[in-house]
């Protein structure tokens, strides 16, 4: 038996996640199913949830360990 999911997304992020999901070989159902199932296994979201530090929104990946670098 199969159950039908509906969610309104911001069609930008849809595009973006499902260019990428289209690279790995990955359906977006394949997908939102792993994420259900991660969820059942580990009754918990299967990744942190937490929020970003201002300095995070504000430095790239490689000025965030740029600046990491120069602290020691």
């Amino acid at each position: 038996m199969t159950a039908i999911v509906k969610s309104r997304i911001d069609s930008e992020l849809k595009r973006q996640a499902e260019a990428v999901l289209d690279e790995i070989g990955l359906k977006p159902r394949a997908a939102l199913e792993l994420f259900y199932k991660q969820i059942i296994k580990r009754r918990a979201i299967p990744f942190p949830v937490k929020a970003d530090g201002p300095e995070e929104e504000i430095l790239s990946s490689a000025d965030r360990r740029n600046a990491l670098a120069d602290g020691f």
